[in-house]
């Protein structure tokens, strides 16, 4: 009956392309990840089918049920793995904004999807040299691109039917289409993204400092 739970809870969000699966395989056909830090994860636990290593956070009352039961959702996502060794996951429920018992630069890899401006609290647990793999749902992609801790490196961009990594023509992103200062101010105030005139899906950052 829990199992059925955990699935069904994680079927109910993240079915089909909801589970953004290509974004998780791109990352993986580019680099081995070590421990992944996933900060507003919700129950989005398709990381791990990727990735052996994954801390996830969040203070939403259906993540902190889903992962009460963990020994169920490790059973759910040996079933989804692509990967040998056993999973390793673990899950804090609280705001990603709190400090969380882990290392400093411990981890060499930070999602920031659909979450919130994840890349400045975060950034402490990435190490350097790590990679912030962000979005621009909320603006944290053009936080990321004004802060000097980070340098983009990459995008992920569709080549044919699959996402991909790619490093071309990065010059061209994070060119706001109208006239804009974008300060870090402007961005917590939109609470969005501005528009700018070249866009991907996700956007990697290398944290430089």
């Amino acid at each position: 009956m829990i199992e059925r739970f955990v699935g069904n809870l994680y079927e109910k969000y993240y079915a089909g392309d909801k589970a953004r699966r290509g974004l998780f395989d791109a990352l993986a056909a580019w680099r081995t990840w070590e421990r992944v830090l996933y900060p507003g994860s919700f129950i989005h636990v398709t990381a791990s089918f990727l990735f052996p290593s994954v801390i996830y956070v969040d203070n939403d009352r259906n993540a902190q049920r889903f992962f009460s039961q963990m020994d169920e959702v490790r059973a759910f996502v040996e079933k989804n793995k692509v990967y040998e060794e056993s999973p390793q996951l673990t899950f804090y429920g609280t705001s990603y904004e709190s400090s969380l018992d882990e290392p400093e630069r411990s981890c060499d890899l930070l999602l920031s999807l659909y979450a919130g401006f994840i890349s400045k609290p975060c950034k402490r647990y990435l190490k350097i040299g790590g990679i912030l793999a962000v979005n621009n749902s909320h603006g944290d992609a053009g936080l990321a691109s004004i802060d000097s801790d980070y340098l983009f490196i990459s995008s992920v961009q569709r080549r044919g039917d699959q996402l991909r990594v790619v490093q071309d023509n990065l010059d061209a992103y994070f060119k706001p289409k109208k006239k804009t200062d974008v300060t870090e101010e402007l961005l917590r105030r939109l609470g969005r993204g501005v528009a700018y005139t070249k866009t991907a899906p996700l956007y990697l950052f290398e944290r430089v400092r």
